[in-house]
């Protein structure tokens, strides 16, 4: 033997030293002398050797095992060690082989190395049932941060619609979904928008929005998700019996398996996900990806709300609804670029003060909604703006003149019908060059004045 540089010499063991050895091992072990026909087919393995840890493992013991046949003794086959049977014990090549045993429901790991002479090779099988759980669990926890992530990426650096459909696409794909959708929940509990993500093929199931117009789907989801905030409906049938009507008319044929997540900001519901026929057998958390996505969801939804009403107050009149003073000058500034025909039509309500002063201001606000009122019923809203106390003006782009004098004419037969209600003095003009809008708006004040003097004036008259 050779001399070691530890200054320790190797030394030979016996036969029973090593089996000695091999019966303390911390794993199981097993020997075999592996039978072959003349062309070299393993027909069977005699097991010469195993320890208790082997014989506790397959169920057997010692005595049952020694001297018998692989097939004969063994019930729960891995064909995998004939074939590295044959390679360690004939080719004389070591192997490691890591595989799932049904029956134990456990993760083994095998040495498989030649021992003594050829056709004898030996097991060492090690128990990797909690490292492989454990990697299967840290693989399934990176692959659900990832998702999280590249979700709470897509919902932040795009502006929220944009945001919210990649979002419902990441998931979609992710979980392999025939559709998800998203819905905003209003403080009446009614539908407010509608995001949706679908898959090319299968994309059919949930609620659409008219459907929210027949059926309470909040109350039934929030009784299905029972003050969490998640629920996961692996089988539908039962709603069957819950809810028919509506277990008939969408369900049915059409949805086997839901999920469903609510959308919680400060406490207030303020929508939900729904994902629907998602597979089963998916590698990450999908409760986790559901549950902190929709936080990101829920915030970035409320903000995004919250501009969308600033933004909506900075230009539009509060009382009426109709555009202010500042989206007007915005208007013109556009037409100054453009080159288009423009109508301009001018009003101021009559009688304003009088009425809050003799009735007092809410009756005043109220004259003022129904004088907006009927003017964005003649000249649409989107056209119109309140630009003082009793004044209202509408600029209207790209008409021809003759059918802005129709309007014009329509707004005076509506106001002629109102008068018990409502008076109006009204100026208008009409340009063909959106340059001139100025000057037009000038000349719609000037007439409207004229058309309000002259009511004044008639009104004098009938007192006297």
């Amino acid at each position: 033997m050779r001399e070691g540089n530890n200054n320790f010499r190797e030394k030979d063991f016996s036969d029973a030293e090593i089996l000695y050895m091999l019966r303390d091992l911390p794993d199981a072990c097993c020997i075999f002398q592996v039978m072959t026909d003349p062309f070299g087919t393993v027909m069977d393995m005699q097991f010469l050797f195993a320890n208790e840890k082997y014989a506790k493992l397959v169920g057997r013991n010692l005595a049952e095992l020694i001297g018998s046949m692989y097939y004969e003794t063994v019930t729960n086959r891995d064909e995998d060690w004939i074939k590295l049977s044959y390679q360690a014990a004939i080719l004389r090549q070591s192997a490691i082989n890591r595989t799932y045993n049904t029956e134990f429901n456990k993760w083994f790991e095998f040495w498989i190395v030649p021992v003594y002479k050829k056709g004898y090779c030996a097991y060492i099988i090690h128990d990797v049932t909690a490292e492989q759980r454990k990697e299967k669990t840290r693989l399934v926890q990176d692959k659900t941060n990832k998702m999280i992530i590249k979700c709470a990426k897509d919902i932040t650096s795009n502006d929220f619609k944009k945001g919210i459909k990649l979002v419902l696409k990441n998931i979609g794909e992710a979980i392999n979904a025939d559709r998800v959708f998203m819905v905003e929940c209003t403080d009446d509990r009614q539908a407010g928008d509608f995001y949706f993500w679908t898959h090319k093929n299968t994309g059919t199931g949930l609620p659409t929005e008219k459907e929210f117009a027949r059926f309470d789907f909040f109350t039934m989801w929030d009784k299905q998700l029972n003050g969490e905030n998640i629920f996961i409906m692996k089988d539908t049938a039962p709603i069957e019996a819950k809810n028919k009507e509506v277990y008939d008319s969408i369900i049915a044929g059409n949805v086997s398996r839901y999920i469903i997540s609510t959308l919680v900001e400060k406490g207030r519901t303020v929508g939900y996900i729904l994902a629907e026929n998602y597979d089963l057998d998916v590698d990450f958390d999908i409760k986790n990806v559901f549950e902190t996505t929709s936080m990101f969801i829920a915030s970035e939804m409320v903000n995004y709300k919250l501009t969308q009403e600033m933004t909506y107050l900075s230009h539009h009149d509060v009382l009426t609804g109709l555009g202010n003073r500042y989206s007007l000058t915005a208007t013109q500034k556009m037409l100054l670029k453009m080159k288009v025909p423009v109508g301009v039509c001018y009003c101021d309500i009559n009688g304003l003060k009088e009425v809050n002063d003799k009735k007092g201001h809410q009756d005043g606000d109220d004259l003022i909604k129904l004088g907006g009122e009927i003017f964005a019923n003649v000249f649409r809203e989107k056209f119109c703006y309140r630009i003082g106390g009793d004044e209202f003006i509408a600029v209207i782009p790209e008409m021809k003149k003759e059918k802005f004098e129709a309007l014009v004419d329509k707004l005076e037969e509506k106001l002629e019908k109102k008068t018990k209600d409502i008076s109006m003095a009204v100026g208008w003009t009409w340009v063909e060059d959106s340059k001139e809008i100025e000057e037009a708006i000038r000349k719609a004040d000037i007439q409207m004045y004229k058309n309000k003097a002259d009511y004044y004036i008639a009104r004098e008259r009938r007192k006297k």
